[in-house]
């Protein structure tokens, strides 16, 4: 998973400094960032024409800083950039600490782009320099970085695993996949789970038991995995408008998706090798 960083070291304690030539650049456009020829975000020196930019301070991944460029940028037209889509160029990203780092940079980049301007009486904010905030002169709001906290959930009946596929309008997700929905205002995260599976499956669960959490930057996501047990009667009866299959798959027929930095794919992974009982999820 994207936060398995094999000895690297992750820091995201706000620091209120500006970069030195040899420090990453995240700068986005749309759904895309910019890369050098190598496929990485580009260093700040290898980076032309920012004299007058504005940068913010992201993190500190295996002693690489990030910073993120708030100047909106065309295209360079230097030789060796390009734009390329952001989520992807994240989950390609190796070591696995640079795939973090492209998450994480997706979320922060996005909030700050949100938060430019107060919702409580409209002027503009500005960055704090104690902490990670944006701060609105005029009225005092405050406001910290949004995370949305949503659950995976591995529903399995004795050797079957519950999987289902998303409705194309719905999601671009075209593979099967686990139950998901985010935790709504009022409610545990164990009763979303069992929530979600009742809304989308008709399904009831019990023994809900915690697996492990990912942050997911790309969605501002703090996802929390789940496995649970089927409660009664095996019958799926899908939401439509969201699912268009439900199926139940045989631990050694379920299919693991190809991907190795998504919490859904290590928890499937770990029910077709019957390791599902290993909690916390690692």
């Amino acid at each position: 998973m994207i936060q398995d960083l094999e000895g690297a070291q992750f820091s995201n304690v706000w620091r209120d400094i500006q970069p030195s030539p040899e420090d990453r650049i995240y700068i986005p456009r749309g759904g895309g960032v910019l890369v050098n020829e190598a496929g990485e975000l580009p260093m700040r020196w290898e980076i032309p024409h920012m004299t007058d930019a504005e940068f913010r301070y992201l993190f500190e991944a295996d002693d690489e800083r990030y910073f993120l460029c708030l100047t909106e940028l065309a295209m360079l037209g230097a030789r060796g950039y390009d734009w390329q889509p952001a989520r992807q160029t994240a989950r390609n990203a190796r070591p696995m600490y640079r795939a973090l780092a492209g998450f994480t940079a997706m979320h922060l980049a996005d909030w700050y782009g949100k938060n430019r301007f107060c919702g409580r009486c409209g002027g503009e904010t500005v960055p704090g320099h104690d902490e990670r905030k944006l701060v609105c002169p005029n009225c005092g709001n405050v406001i910290y970085p949004r995370l949305n906290p949503a659950v995976i959930v591995a529903v399995t009946d004795g050797e079957r695993l519950l999987m289902t596929r998303y409705q194309p309008a719905h999601r671009s997700v075209r593979h099967f996949v686990l139950i998901a929905g985010f935790v709504e205002i009022g409610e545990t995260a164990e009763q979303c789970v069992a929530r979600e599976v009742l809304e989308e499956t008709g399904l009831r669960v019990k023994r809900i038991r915690y697996a492990g959490s990912q942050p997911w930057g790309c969605e501002g996501n703090l996802t929390l995995g789940y496995y649970c047990e089927l409660d009664g009667d095996d019958t799926i009866t899908l939401q439509e408008d969201e699912l268009r299959e439900g199926c139940w798959f045989r631990r050694d027929e379920v299919p693991v998706p190809d991907d190795e930095v998504s919490i859904t794919a290590h928890m499937i992974r770990a029910f077709r090798e019957g390791r599902e009982w290993e909690t916390p999820f690692t």
